[in-house]
């Protein structure tokens, strides 16, 4: 199961990379992110990510890793929690007027009771994250329009 998301986001591809892959930012940004904690010096492959996450007024902990990572073109995390693989897939493109992000979230359940409720997975997944980049562009159009407008 997967569910995409594209959006155009009026900014150069290297100040959207910057956002959304420096995961300070993240609380900042998405409104269901309570802490972030990004284990090493700087986000690469490998880097692990631990994430506290408000869902349905529960703090819920959750480790990402990062599966890829070219600068301004694309970047991946993967993470497992409760027999759910949760892969994040963002293709970013450089147009005239901005950047084009292109997302894909593949849900993979593992087990009997997991792949039974696999549509109310998919259907809470997508209620939790399926806002998250137009969150991001507003967030980038609030805080940087002054690298926004530069040539």
């Amino acid at each position: 199961m997967a569910f995409k998301r594209d959006v155009h986001i009026e900014a150069p591809a290297e100040l959207v990379f910057r956002v959304l892959t420096t995961y300070e930012y993240a609380p900042k940004v998405l409104n269901h992110i309570e802490d972030v904690e990004v284990i090493g010096e700087h986000i690469e492959v490998g880097t692990k990510i631990k994430e506290k996450r408000n869902i349905n007024k529960t703090l819920v902990e959750n480790t990402l890793e990062v599966t890829e990572y070219k600068p301004n073109k694309k970047f991946a995390t993967h993470s497992e929690q409760n027999g759910i693989d949760l892969i994040y897939e963002y293709t970013l493109s450089e147009v005239e007027g901005g950047t084009d992000i292109n997302f894909e979230g593949k849900i993979k359940p593992k087990g009997l009771r997991n792949k039974l409720y696999k549509p109310l997975i998919g259907m809470l997944i997508k209620k939790e994250d399926g806002d998250h980049l137009q969150q991001l562009r507003e967030y980038i159009k609030r805080n940087y329009n002054d690298e926004m407008t530069r040539d």
